[in-house]
């Protein structure tokens, strides 16, 4: 055997597998250049076009769905309510409370709405604020689970009425019982992939302002005794005097919005 061709042999063989090594890894390391200038292009993107946002959520968690079923309020229960006539519908799962002397509010309005919800609400301390509707006068309480909202659910949901004075007079509540992880733990998007989502679908304009970003959980399946709710991201974005609310699954991307003028 001639070592000498051999030696030539193998050190070119070497030489190919190096150059071929490099390849692989130059082809690697290209593809994620473009991926992070494409990320980044959208964030430039939405700066070309005015559109702010502020800080984000910048954990990225690993959730699951969620299951419930309604409440039926009972007799037992409603009997600890006091100062207020109630009314349950047919099949006790709406409470209607009727104050029998208006509650006043203080300079510090919302502070005494949310008082005012723990102290004389069944399970009060289970809603959190949403908003106030000043068309309908009324307080919007929406169910938490596990300090995360349920988003715009409507058996979950406590409406505290307001007179002209402003002036608490009643209140209609729903409620969901049995909340149950369900099913294993998966990686969520991240705030920011939920925007680019949005940005990507054209659902954000220019010259908006997103606020109140959130993550809860959002109804997907409704069935006749169970809910089915997965982790979601919540968007305010207002483009002029239209506000909407947006609502991306943190799972898969689906998107469900409502609107309205303001």
């Amino acid at each position: 055997m001639d070592w000498s061709k051999t030696k030539t042999i193998f050190i070119t063989v070497f030489l190919i597998l190096d150059i071929f090594l490099l390849a692989v890894f130059l082809n690697k390391h290209s593809a994620s250049q473009f991926e992070f200038i494409k990320e980044a292009s959208i964030e430039d993107k939405l700066r070309s076009y005015n559109i702010e946002y502020g800080k984000l959520p910048e954990e990225v968690s690993e959730e699951s769905i969620i299951t419930a079923k309604s409440k039926s309020f009972t007799k037992k229960e409603i009997s600890l309510l006091q100062n207020q006539n109630v009314k349950l519908s047919d099949d006790q799962t709406v409470l209607e409370s009727y104050l029998q002397k208006p509650v006043k509010l203080g300079e510090k309005k919302l502070d005494d709405l949310k008082s005012f919800v723990e102290n004389n609400v069944l399970f009060g301390d289970q809603y959190q604020y949403w908003e106030i509707d000043n068309e309908e006068n009324k307080v919007i309480f929406y169910q938490h689970y596990k300090d995360k909202k349920l988003f715009e659910i409507k058996n979950g949901k406590l409406e505290v009425g307001l007179n002209s004075n402003g002036e608490i007079i009643d209140y209609r509540q729903t409620m969901l019982e049995d909340l149950e992880e369900n099913g294993q733990e998966e990686t969520i998007l991240s705030a920011h992939q939920a925007i680019q989502t949005l940005y990507k679908n054209g659902l954000i304009k220019p010259n908006s302002k997103i606020s109140d970003v959130e993550l809860g959980y959002y109804t997907f399946v409704h069935l006749t005794e169970l809910q089915v709710l997965s982790p979601t991201w919540y968007f305010k974005i207002k483009n002029g005097n239209k506000t909407e609310k947006m609502f991306v699954n943190a799972f898969d991307g689906s998107i469900y919005k409502n609107e309205k003028n303001s």
